[in-house]
């Protein structure tokens, strides 16, 4: 047997993947972040929650939001964003930092796309990172820049330039324009918020004693709209897109009749669906007060001055409640 030897300079060494630096991933999360909350955005507004490819268990939002499963137009572009990094390794986010997601089995080369499957198991694998975030900050000091979620399931993040041909450069630039929409749209500046008058109505008042040492002069019951906007890139949001919350409030306006001590004022009031409430006021606080309601219109009120009724009254909203 002829044994022949080769040429160093002509063996061909395989060629490792750079693994991708921290930075870098925090900056493709942020950037599928930005693209998965605008299409929250876009479908409900400031009602519900944006997804993360990223899950933590703290949200970071009101207790009075949606869920973004609420949504199946959310939970598809959370599955697409999936399905996507399953097939190629890449999402908008990774694509325009030059990053992928490839298998890395602890016997085996780094390379390929990680496929479907294991894409996302990898997601909710995140969970582990996010006890104490200790697992989204392993990459800083792990030798080969992997969290929790990638030691589990076999696989890392490393450096991928995109291709230069012609089909390369039209998904990068899809990916462009998707993750320049998804800055617009996701990402919140700021939030903006009030209280506005709907609607009002004003309670026909009983006759009132004319010895009682106050005089209810007016009762009011009021509906109420809370509203949130979170404040974004793109101007043109209109107000069809904001949280907004219906709320009732009744007013209640007293003056005294001549001196007296002053003392409690209570308000007793029972919705339409049975509910009562008895608010508390000190007289000597007027000479008017606002209660929040629980409950619907109509509302029948009734105002007592230290246990004596002073007038009585029904209050009913002309639209709604």
């Amino acid at each position: 047997m002829t044994v022949t030897d080769v040429d160093p300079s002509t063996r061909v060494t395989p060629r490792v993947p750079e693994v991708a630096s921290w930075g870098r991933r925090v900056i493709a999360a942020l950037l599928d972040g930005a693209v998965l909350g605008a299409v929250a955005w876009l479908v409900g507004g400031d009602r519900i929650a944006a997804p993360s490819l990223q899950p933590t268990f703290d949200t970071g939002t009101d207790a009075d939001l949606l869920p973004w499963t609420s949504s199946a137009v959310v939970v598809t572009a959370v599955v697409l964003m999936l399905v996507l990094q399953g097939l190629t390794g890449q999402t908008p986010g990774r694509r325009v930092v030059r990053l992928q997601v490839v298998r890395a089995p602890a016997d085996g080369p780094v390379g390929g796309q990680p496929g479907v499957l294991r894409s996302v198991v990898r997601c909710w694998a995140h969970l582990l990172d996010a006890i104490l975030l200790i697992g989204y900050l392993r990459p800083l000091w792990h030798p080969e820049g992997r969290t929790f979620a990638d030691s589990l399931v076999g696989t890392a993040v490393v450096l991928r330039p995109p291709r230069s041909d012609g089909r390369g450069r039209a998904v990068t630039a899809a990916a462009w324009v998707v993750i320049v929409v998804g800055l617009v749209l996701g990402v919140r500046l700021g939030d903006a918020g009030g209280v506005t008058r709907d609607s009002s109505a004003s309670c026909r008042l009983e006759t009132q004693d004319a010895d009682a040492p106050l005089r209810v002069d007016r009762v009011t019951l009021v509906r109420e709209i809370e509203w949130r906007q979170a404040q974004r890139l793109w101007p043109w949001q209109g107000d069809a897109r904001r949280a907004e919350t219906t709320r009732l409030a009744l007013e209640v306006a007293w003056r005294p009749t001549g001196p007296h001590e002053p003392g409690s004022l209570l308000v007793r009031t029972t919705t339409s669906d049975g509910a009562t409430v008895e608010n508390a006021a000190w007289s000597g606080d007027g000479p008017m007060t606002t209660f929040p309601l629980e409950g619907a219109a109509p509302v029948d009120v009734e105002v007592l001055f230290d246990g004596r009724t002073l007038t009585t009254c029904t209050a009913t909203l002309l639209t709604g409640g």
